[in-house]
């Protein structure tokens, strides 16, 4: 008797335990397929560095990130291009988008086909932890917010294999905004 009693719990609590997941699954499914844009404030921390500013990401590929602080300091990237600008000193320094945590984080049908794929949704501390492996990049974490749904911040490393944690703070999403994520032209010192 207490077997069967067992059995049917176990089978009950794994029945729950995946309907529960099916339907987080499900809600963030249609909360990333309703998002076309997202803007944000950020706290950035890398290897006990904390920089502030804000973002606006719009999928498929495109963010701008401007950093407080008077270098005028921006991340820009359009479709396969990423320029990290340093206005006050007119200098670009270009990467490869293709080795670097935003070929996913930039790409809303890889997001959603990786949320669908997901057999368990780790959680902690009110937050869904959404954990990518790419072959040219470490891990990636992306954070969502439990109430929300909203991105709150993702964990990846850096080009020097540094922890980055950068938390996304007050996102809005779907605002009207006409950014046009160009980079600046300054001649003849592309990373000079």
């Amino acid at each position: 008797m207490f077997r069967y009693i067992l059995i049917s719990f176990f089978i009950f609590f794994n029945s729950a335990f995946a309907n529960s997941n099916d339907e987080i699954i499900n809600k963030l499914t249609k909360k990333f397929t309703s998002i076309n844009n997202l803007q944000f404030n950020f706290i950035q921390k890398t290897e006990g560095i904390s920089e502030t500013g804000n973002c606006f990401l719009q999928y498929p590929k495109n963010l701008i990130c401007r950093y407080d602080g008077n270098e005028g300091k921006e991340i820009v990237i359009k479709n396969n291009t990423l320029a990290i600008i340093k206005r006050k000193y007119k200098r670009v320094y270009p990467y490869r988008v293709s080795n670097s945590p935003f070929t996913t984080l930039l790409d809303k049908e890889k997001i959603l086909g990786h949320i669908q794929s997901l057999e368990n949704i780790e959680n902690q501390n009110n937050q869904y932890i959404i954990s990518f492996t790419n072959q040219n990049i470490s891990t990636i974490k992306l954070y969502i917010d439990q109430t929300t749904l909203n991105i709150s911040g993702w964990e990846t490393a850096g080009y020097d294999q540094q922890k980055v944690i950068f938390k996304v703070l007050n996102p809005q999403i779907n605002i009207e905004n006409k950014e046009k994520f160009e980079i600046p032209n300054y001649s003849n010192n592309l990373g000079n």
